[in-house]
């Protein structure tokens, strides 16, 4: 797909106007000629460097106070509000002129990949077991590396319209002339409002901002991506014409189910997240049903409308007198509207009930059971429907129904994750205060066990006979007591998994399973088979626990116990891979291939055992954290890892960025979707003749940049000295980013006790973006006699294609010249120099290690597109961050971020790196 710059540049050069209107209309011409004198001289700076003025700018910057600072940061942060948003609905035009053209389609579109499928033999009968196995999963969570509000999130999608109008409208009509009123009148919104927190948010705000996504976008592109994979299926399978699509996406989320070092998240916070999805969700199927309602106006006395629907109203008779109390005659003849109007009844109570939390009788007398009853009335009407009027059965009507069938009345699945020794310091408290029991702390891993196994095959649920309990036992206890109620309340699908983070050891996945015993989410039944209501997933994050996988699953599996809990879950085990600590650990080549080793070996494993596994893929925004394509990562998979089901985290600013607006979350979830189809064939995913070869070199590759990365950030004395001073750490752990804190625990801050997000956002802010690509010139460097074989790796091996990608577009986005004006804020000179000559050299390897490998002179010489977007976004980048520069100097020099003056200085702090994220775009 190729973009036409110089029209993106004139769409984002008119939003620009309107903005610098508003400033010069609201702040004054004063502000509006500093903004400029910035933005023009560091654009200048960029085409003709020059030292002296550069250093002209830097003391502008000096001499100015807070206040004005905040409104230039503000200008730069609203424009790239404005350059993302045209640039996301240019893309997307793009994609409607190529959907136009039957015959063109983009890569990883519905189309392109069924006729790719149609290419390779892939047989109607094959196609149609593919889409029964699919099941693709995002999961949202709270790792916000941006401080915007859903205020300006509501702005952005308002002004997302506006300017969608603006853009396709002839100049000279009268209502051009409106659009850009309405737009101007958006970002004059805009500019007078506040896009960032005044105060840190809380769990509920983070529960809030996922709920956003839905009510802005999910909720109309959930129904589309299953009519466009359906139009696609007519067209090119048209032998699957007749074949119902089962729900094959659902979403999860970990925003208030996730507690692994958040004290704010408690057993009532996942009760609040919980009630505040089925609010959302049952609220807006009431809002599918009144459009419903005034559609199918269809009257018994001009067609003939299916017994069934009478037959079901009768069978609603008691709440039939209550909903037409007022007037019993009321729709007599149209019973199509009659029984929406008791379904929408039903939809109420139903909401009624959950948010009373069981109490409310009244509501659940009336309410539904689970969504099953409620796809079933609507089943029923469409059935009729369809007898008569097939528009209407396949429009809404049919939208509908998919969309219950996605989200339930839980609309995402909360996954609950804890940090592994936390359960186990639970499990010896219980132990202490049973006589029975040994000393669980002293147990051996074979012990622990053998003891929890022995404590999960008794019969019954356990009982607790003291109230000596640690403060955190009781907190646990009362999380599996609301799990338990919670999921007999809103539906079983409420909860999703439960995630063991740092799992190092078996006895951790038999830990959790014994806790939920106490509240009866797990069970032997007489027979003596293990069952439980939530499947338990490891989570193996480091690069010691990804090595040793092949001996904590083994052990787990070789528990019969646990193997018969298998047999009840589909004899599916899902196994999550932190991609965030493992690349913070031993660096972004390492955590790579000890990532993809880690599938391999637990696809080596699942054969053995024979059971099935699903992948749990915890990525972030940054390809630090496993950022990039990921339609290309998906499909890049090691061949057979992927048995048709894959989940994947939704992270930081990546959640706005893919669902802010309908037709975006439409093209991401298609790029997820089509992604994981092709990784489940064997068809797309074939082995490369040469891979063993392939797979020695990545292996040499890995240790080689290990080494050089751990040398530097491990070994390396005053390294996370100079880290924390050179970068923004210390504020982001201060500011209004997130409501987790920035390290796993109290003491002394380290890189280890230091969270994979605030490590990733502070180098990525001062522009080092230093763990994307450190170690990755060493690496090249020691294997240059093997550069044909690499460039052929990179031709033929789709994993190695992907991972160069990705690291290609994050060490562009590094910019030595800025990182050495950050690099001044480390006090101690002799630790700078000797840090940052080991950066400028690995700079300079990686550097040209990756354009040797590639054959080109320039980065991205091959991603045009991206090349020019991050080109211009530097000229407006610069400025900022010499502004955080200063603002960093400012707060340190008080020994706090506050000033005593009329603004302090966290204002403007806080601003520049919302800025700066906004700019990055992709950057925790």
């Amino acid at each position: 797909m190729t973009i036409n710059n110089d029209v993106l540049r004139e769409r984002i050069s008119l939003l620009g106007s309107f903005l610098g209107d508003a400033i010069s209309r609201q702040t004054g011409e004063e502000t509006l000629n500093t903004i400029e004198t910035l933005r023009k001289g560091f654009i200048q700076q960029r085409r003709a460097p020059n030292e002296a003025n550069k250093r002209q700018l830097i003391d502008f910057i000096a001499s100015l106070d807070n206040r004005t600072l905040k409104n230039v940061i503000r200008s730069f942060s609203i424009y790239f509000f404005l350059a993302n948003l045209s640039e996301e609905n240019y893309l997307r035009e793009q994609r409607h002129a190529l959907r136009m053209q039957s015959d063109q389609s983009w890569e990883g579109s519905f189309r392109r990949t069924l006729l790719e499928c149609r290419e390779r033999n892939i047989e109607p009968a094959q196609m149609q077991e593919l889409i029964e196995q699919l099941k693709f999963i995002p999961v949202f969570t709270a790792h916000p590396t941006e401080a915007r509000r859903r205020t300006t999130m509501n702005l952005l999608q308002s002004l997302f319209t506006h300017s969608d109008a603006l853009n396709n409208l002839a100049e000279d009509s009268f209502a051009y002339e409106q659009a850009k009123e309405k737009t101007a009148q958006t970002i004059d919104l805009l500019w007078s409002s506040d896009e960032v927190r005044t105060r840190k948010p809380l769990v509920y705000d983070e529960i809030n901002n996922g709920l956003h996504y839905f009510n802005a976008s999910l909720f109309n592109a959930i129904p589309k991506v299953y009519r466009n994979i359906k139009d696609a299926i007519i067209d090119i399978y048209p032998e699957l014409t007749d074949y119902p699509l089962p729900a094959f996406m659902s979403f999860g989320s970990w925003i208030g189910g996730d507690r692994d070092g958040n004290p704010f998240v408690t057993h009532d916070t996942t009760e609040m997240a919980v009630l505040m999805h089925a609010d959302t969700v049952l609220r807006h199927y009431q809002v599918l049903l009144k459009k419903l309602r005034r559609e199918l106006i269809h009257s018994d006395t001009i067609i003939n409308i299916a017994p069934d629907v009478y037959a079901r109203i009768k069978e609603y008779a008691n709440l039939d007198q209550k909903v037409f109390y007022y007037n019993p005659d009321d729709y007599n003849n149209e019973p199509y509207r009659r029984l929406l109007s008791i379904i929408l009844a039903k939809i109420k109570a139903t909401n009624r009930h959950i948010q009373s939390k069981g109490t409310d009788l009244d509501a659940a007398h009336d309410a539904y059971a689970n969504p099953q009853e409620l796809l079933e009335d609507l089943r029923i009407i469409r059935k009729s429907v369809n007898t008569h009027d097939k528009a209407h059965g396949e429009g809404l009507l049919l939208d509908t129904i998919r969309l219950v069938k996605t989200c339930g009345f839980h609309l995402a699945a909360l996954d609950i994750r804890q940090e592994s020794s936390y359960h186990s310091e639970v499990i010896a408290d219980i132990f202490a205060n049973a006589s029975n029991l040994p000393d669980y702390h002293a147990l051996t891993e074979i012990e622990r066990q053998e003891w929890l196994t022995r404590l999960l095959a008794k019969p019954g649920t356990p009982l607790i006979y003291t109230d000596n309990l640690t403060d955190k036992t009781r907190e646990q206890l009362a999380l599996m007591n609301s799990v338990a109620t919670l999921r007999k309340l809103v539906g079983q699908d409420t909860f999703g998994s439960y995630v063991i983070s740092m799992t190092n050891n078996a006895s951790q996945l038999l830990e959790v399973l014994l806790l939920m015993r106490f509240a009866g989410l797990c069970r032997v039944d007489d027979a003596g088979q293990l069952s439980a209501d939530l499947p338990v997933a490891p989570l193996f994050e480091t690069i010691e626990d990804l090595k040793n996988i092949d001996k904590i699953l083994p052990a787990v599996l070789d528990n019969p116990l646990y193997r018969g809990l298998l047999a009840h879950s589909d004899n599916t085990q899902e196994i999550m891979l932190g991609y965030s600590d493992s690349s913070k650990d031993g660096g972004i080549i390492t955590s790579a291939w000890q990532l993809y080793s880690a599938q391999q070996t637990i696809n080596r494993i699942a054969a053995e055992y024979g059971i099935k596994t699903r992948l749990f893929h915890g990525r972030g925004g940054s390809v630090s954290r496993g950022g990039g394509s990921t339609h290309k990562a998906i499909a890049a998979q090691p061949a057979g890892t992927l048995h048709g089901e894959i989940k994947v985290t939704e992270q930081g600013e990546v959640l706005y960025a893919k669902y802010a607006n309908t037709d975006t979350a439409v093209f991401e979830l298609t790029m997820g979707i089509t992604g994981t189809l092709k990784a489940c064939s064997t068809r797309f995913v074939v082995q490369p003749p040469e891979l063993p070869n392939y797979e020695a070199l990545f292996a040499r590759l890995a240790d080689a940049g290990e080494q050089s990365y751990r040398t530097l950030t491990d070994h390396t004395e005053g390294f996370y000295q100079f880290y924390s001073q050179v970068t923004p750490v210390q504020e982001i752990s201060l500011l209004n980013i997130g409501s987790r804190p920035a390290h796993r625990n109290k003491g002394l801050p380290s890189k280890t006790t230091l969270r994979a997000i605030p490590w990733v956002f502070g180098w990525s802010l001062a522009r080092f973006t230093l763990p994307a690509w450190y170690g990755v010139g060493s690496a090249l460097h020691s294997v240059k006699e093997d550069e044909a074989l690499m460039r052929e790796m990179n031709s033929c091996w789709p994993f190695f294609n992907v991972f160069i990608s990705n690291i290609e577009m994050a060490f562009t986005k590094s910019e030595m010249s800025i990182a050495q004006a950050y690099s001044q804020l480390c006090e101690d000179e002799g630790l700078r120099e000797k840090i940052m000559q080991a950066v400028i050299d690995e700079h300079h390897l990686t550097f040209s290690g990756l354009n040797a490998l590639l054959n080109q002179t320039s980065l991205l010489a091959h991603q045009q597109n991206l090349a020019a977007s991050l080109q211009w976004r530097n000229a407006y980048l610069d400025p900022i961050n010499y502004i955080q520069i200063e603002l960093l100097k400012r707060a340190r020099q008080k020994d706090t971020i506050y000033d005593d003056g009329d603004l302090s200085v966290e204002d403007p702090l806080i601003r520049s790196i919302n800025a700066l994220a906004a700019g990055l775009r992709n950057t925790g």
